[in-house]
């Protein structure tokens, strides 16, 4: 028992509201751990949560999700808050060093025990401890002689002076509405007076079954006086047959904090591979302190031996790599923006819900999430799920479309929230790319301000404390990007699309953009009815009423997205209109997630924004906030099969009587190859196959892109409606191993891009006058109200 923790979370905590600077004022801080007192009748909460959690279940706001709740509980963020919580200790801790740890709070807080004030912090991101030991208490009252008491302050309302040290809270898909809370766990940790401290692994794979870890510790020696010291490293198979390794270092601890650097090289290594190109080998490494025969302490560490390297993609001249290579094989990213967490509002988190999105992750074939700018560096159970299902993930720290200040204070203080991010995360085999910046390079405000510079400072730094590499920020290549400096085919946004709104087809957009990476390409949709009678109040769901804007739906464009991918606007009903944009939706990202699959090994990944949503919204997510998928999730799963047979066709609307043209590829992901496969094809109409059907022997190359067929059909001259065309591929013995289809349009083209652009034109003059205003699709709010 050299260390010993004693959890504080859970929903034994009690909090109260107080105007600014009251709560010191009225001596909330002093108040003792008292059975009855002043703080008796405060409201319960629940650590780790959030403020408006908190208070939704105490009934004093409505439910922030539903309706056009959020800007109703706006007010929260005008007070500062008091969490209390009595406790008591085990006193097995005394004689110990006694800290008190906090792994988050957002965002800023002051906290004291027993009366006595521990300190202050600022920044969501870093854990941050106070020394408790001449401060705890052993007495034996009824229920804890301890009161730790947090004041957290009234959160911050201008992004542009957090970035970096808080999530992100005001864009086009934000209410206005600031989360705050404690949103991480808080432990009493007592240890001997030398303990063990932030484990760095850096890995060097030199074959597929040999590799050198290289292991770094922070010795903490709390006395006041050098101790000679052995550091024992312990590495085995955590769920692996392995051999088992060891490695002592001999060390003198001067007080403070020591870094020791010991080494093993691991002659038997098991690798750990995304789930696409081989297993998810885990390694538990343990290092212990002695001194003599005595242990003083001990950490565990789960990690997986693997390298990550970067490499430039061939076919441009390029400033930046963007090939992912995971021990020295290539790593197409078959990407989704993760959308987290899975709220926005920390309190209705749960490791349930981490662990039935990330399943879905796996089973839509996705190999890569991308946590961009816009949303928190996500939790340790986040990447342990992602470590054991093989799904490597690109963190992006929280600096998101704004122009940030360049003095010193700011950077420093962003400096400090993205290191200690690193520290946390970086020993997790599933981390494979850091970030600085999402959309930072994007406006004439970006290229006059201190952004680029932000950026370089943030890669300097982190490079002191990870070997993962790291990209400045994305998209690089936008026109304000290039105007800054940075080269056009670099990395790009394909957002355009969805924001036109109708301006360009779906087959005129996304092959038109010639780069070596897309961290972000949008297709939007309604969540089922189901879901949508949870936030959107009766009388509103049909007609649409406000709060479908006010949940984000941009109406028109979902209208003319259904139009170009129907040739119907689906407004019959609500039935009608939700099952259309979900295949919309699905639709559109078929076309374009498979051209740019088929263009590797050019292009390097492709990242879909987003898997899921951390609200109630009418947007992006392919599952929705309540974890229920779209009819788009079929989509993207077959459109991610590692192996893909591929449709690459130049329009959606072919007319009656005219040659319909298309050629196949065969798209494959994986570090092996296919022998002795069947490619076939049909295209149907009206539900009869057609005389355009066939079939190829075929060879498949390992990690390859490759066009096999040219297919060819004379559509009828009375031709109506729609066709399909169905790809299969088979192995020798017969079985159907991966497969595709698609419909298209019997139409005219021109005709139908002329419509889209009328619809645009009536959409953008109602912008125009209304504003970017949720109320532009109900022009009768604006009249005078008596």
């Amino acid at each position: 028992m050299s260390r010993i923790n004693l959890d504080l979370t859970g929903c034994r905590w009690q909090m109260e509201r107080m105007r600014p600077g009251q709560g010191e004022i009225e001596g909330l801080h002093l108040l003792p751990a008292e059975y009855q007192g002043t703080h008796f009748s405060w409201n319960f909460g629940t650590v780790p949560g959030d403020v408006y959690t908190d208070l939704h279940r105490a009934n004093e706001i409505e439910d922030p999700y539903f309706g056009r709740n959020m800007h109703r509980a706006k007010w929260v963020a005008d007070y500062e808050w008091w969490y209390c919580h009595r406790f008591a200790v085990p006193d097995e801790m005394q004689g110990k060093k006694v800290r008190i740890i906090f792994e988050g709070v957002d965002y800023s807080c002051s906290v004291w025990l027993n009366g006595t004030f521990l300190g202050r912090h600022e920044g969501m991101f870093s854990e941050f401890e106070f020394d408790i030991t001449d401060v705890v208490s052993y007495e034996d009252w009824r229920d804890g002689s301890n009161m730790l008491m947090i004041k957290l302050d009234p959160p911050p309302k201008n992004y542009r002076n957090c970035g970096g040290k808080k999530v992100n809270f005001s864009g086009d898909y934000f209410s206005g509405l600031v989360p705050f809370g404690i949103w991480r766990p808080i432990r009493v940790e007592a240890t001997d007076m030398v303990r063990v401290d932030n484990i760095r692994t850096d890995v060097k794979v030199h074959s597929e079954d040999k590799a050198t870890l290289t292991a770094s510790y922070e010795i903490v020696n709390h006395s006041n006086k050098a101790k000679s010291v052995t550091i024992a490293s312990h590495l085995v198979g955590h769920n692996c047959e392995t051999h088992e390794y060891s490695a002592e270092t001999e060390v003198i601890a001067e007080p403070g904090v020591n870094t020791v650097h010991t080494q093993m090289i691991v002659a038997h290594a098991k690798l750990w591979w995304p789930w696409d190109m081989g297993d998810q080998n885990l390694y538990q490494l343990t290092a212990s302190i002695r001194e003599g025969d005595e242990v003083l302490d001990s950490k565990d560490e789960v990690i997986g031996l693997r390298e990550v390297k970067m490499e430039f993609n061939p076919g441009y001249d390029n400033e930046f790599p963007w090939t992912f290579m995971i021990n020295g094989k290539r790593h197409f990213l078959r990407s989704a923006c993760w959308g987290g967490q899975p709220s926005f509002l920390y309190g209705r988190n749960s490791l349930k819900k981490y662990e039935d999105r990330v399943a879905m992750v796996k089973e839509a074939n996705i190999n890569n999430l991308r946590i961009f700018g816009w949303h928190p560096p996500e939790t340790p159970e986040f990447y342990r799920l992602c470590d054991e299902l093989g799904i490597t993930v690109w963190t992006n720290f929280t600096l998101a479309t704004q122009a940030y200040p360049s003095d010193k204070e700011f950077v420093d203080g962003v400096l400090h929230e993205c290191v200690e991010t690193v520290k946390a995360r970086r020993n997790h085999p599933s981390q494979i790319f850091w970030m600085g910046g999402e959309e930072v390079f994007f406006s004439g405000a970006h290229e006059r301000s201190g952004n680029k510079q932000l950026m370089e400072v943030i890669g300097d730094t982190v490079a002191q404390y990870t070997n993962v590499p790291y990209g400045l920020a994305s998209p690089l290549s936008s026109e304000s990007g290039q105007n800054i400096g940075f080269r056009p085919n670099e990395s790009m946004h394909a957002n355009e699309h969805y924001y036109q709104g109708g301006k360009e087809f779906m087959e005129e957009y996304y092959p038109s953009l010639d780069c070596a990476i897309i961290p972000e390409l949008t297709a939007a949709s309604a969540p089922s009815i189901d879901s949508l009678k949870k936030f959107i109040p009766e009388d509103e769901l049909w007609p649409m009423g406000p709060s479908w804007a006010y949940h984000w739906a941009d109406i028109d464009i979902l209208k003319n997205l259904n139009f170009e991918v129907f040739n119907d606007y689906k407004m019959g009903s609500l039935e009608e209109f939700v099952e259309a944009t979900q295949i919309a939706q699905g639709t559109v990202i078929q076309f374009a997630l498979e051209t740019y699959r088929r263009r590797k090994p050019k292009m390097s990944g492709v990242s879909l924004c987003h898997f899921m949503t951390h609200v109630p919204d009418i947007k992006w997510g392919i599952i929705d906030y309540y974890g229920k998928k779209k009819l788009a999730f079929d989509w993207l799963k077959r459109t991610y099969q590692p192996l893909l047979p591929s449709l690459n066709f130049e329009k959606r609307r072919w007319s009656a009587g005219s040659k319909f043209h298309a050629d196949i590829w065969v798209v494959n992901d994986h570090q092996f190859d296919y022998s002795d496969l069947t490619l076939s094809w049909v295209v149907k109409y009206q539900s009869k196959a057609t005389d355009a059907a066939g079939s190829v022997e075929i060879q498949v190359a390992t990690d390859s892109a490759e066009q096999f067929v040219d297919i060819d059909w004379d559509i009828p001259a009375d031709a109506e409606g729609t066709f399909d065309i169905e790809i299969t591929l088979s192995n020798a013995q017969g079985e159907q191993i991966a497969d595709n289809c698609y419909t298209l349009l019997i139409g005219d083209q021109a005709a139908a891009k002329q419509q889209s652009l009328d619809y645009l034109a009536e959409a953008e003059e109602k912008l125009a006058k209304y504003g970017h205003s949720i109320y532009r699709y109900w022009p009768e709010m604006w009249q005078e109200i008596e």
